[in-house]
């Protein structure tokens, strides 16, 4: 499989990444299956979360031993108490979060370490806020390497949903020295982000990682799949998801896009796509095209939106 870099962190990552949120689906057995076939299948780079239920767990349980074979992007800013806000941005979450995240994921280190869904409205203090001291703090005790956020996308029918925080947020994030790496929604059928994610890579070296590649946001998706006649661009045998996963690995910006999944024979067909790489040039150009007259448009650069 293709390895890429993930922007000025210098890391070489798959350009197909695993997200480890339906490893709650599963018992230690499968999980441990499964990833173990992600990096059997060349897939180097393991998305996960304190808020993913197990996930960290099954990691250091089942893959620990297997530790150089792996980058490793964990997310913090996640209250695990069941008691207030889902996130928290301050300094004694965050360090409970990365130690109790190397406990469980069995680690001296973290490769990634990424402020879990958040806009810059949300880290008071901005770069120079308590968050982001402590941020800095932990990369600098050895921790973490590498630090990066999510941006979040909220919930269905919330203003912005789902691509515009990121598409919003993307470009006042990257000149933040310390963040090396963004995670964002981005797809096909879900452009907004597209030239923003080019410039945040070509300006500032961000390594962006795309997520929802695949995923129907809303009920006009399948319309305009349709109206595009993106079918029409297939290869034979391809399907729709095929054809969006490989849409999105022909971005030149992005290192990788995350796609999670608890079935192997789904995980093995998806390294397949990643190995057979990024769409012919003329072919990713015409998709462009037919993309923009079904209203999948992406936004210019020197747009802000207000919420």
């Amino acid at each position: 499989m293709e390895k890429r870099k993930l922007g000025k962190t210098g890391l070489e990552i798959s350009a197909l990444s695993f997200g480890t949120m339906e490893l709650r689906l599963l018992d230690t057995k499968g999980a441990g299956k499964i990833l173990n076939a992600a990096l059997d299948n060349g897939i180097n780079y393991i998305d996960t979360s304190p808020e993913y239920p197990m996930s960290e767990y099954f990691i250091g349980k089942t893959i620990a031993h297997r530790r150089d074979e792996y980058v490793l992007a964990t997310k913090c800013g996640d209250n695990m108490t069941g008691i207030g806000p889902l996130y928290i941005f301050d300094r004694k979450t965050i360090m409970d979060n990365v130690d109790e995240s190397l406990r469980l994921m069995k680690t001296d280190y973290i490769d990634v370490f990424q402020l879990h869904g958040v806009t810059p409205e949300l880290l008071e203090g901005g770069r120079f806020g308590e968050a982001m001291e402590a941020m800095r703090d932990i990369k600098k005790s050895g921790k973490v390497r590498h630090l990066g956020l999510t941006v979040c996308n909220r919930a269905h029918g919330q203003y912005g949903y789902p691509a515009g925080y990121g598409y919003n947020s993307i470009l006042r994030f990257a000149p933040w020295e310390e963040i090396e790496v963004i995670q964002l929604v981005y797809g096909g059928l879900t452009r907004l982000s597209e030239n923003v994610i080019q410039k945040a890579y070509d300006d500032y070296s961000t390594g962006v990682i795309a997520r929802g590649i695949i995923k129907k946001y809303d009920d006009t998706y399948d319309q305009k799949f349709e109206i595009a006649r993106l079918s029409e661009l297939f290869e034979p045998g391809e399907t729709r998801n095929d054809f969006l996963i490989r849409y999105a690995l022909s971005h030149p910006g992005l290192a990788s896009v995350v796609v999670g999944t608890r079935n192997i024979n789904h995980l093995t067909e998806n390294a397949r796509l990643a190995e057979k790489g990024r769409l012919p040039d003329d072919v990713y150009a015409e998709a462009k095209r037919r993309l923009n007259f079904a209203g999948c448009i992406p936004g210019p650069v020197d747009m802000k939106l207000d919420w």
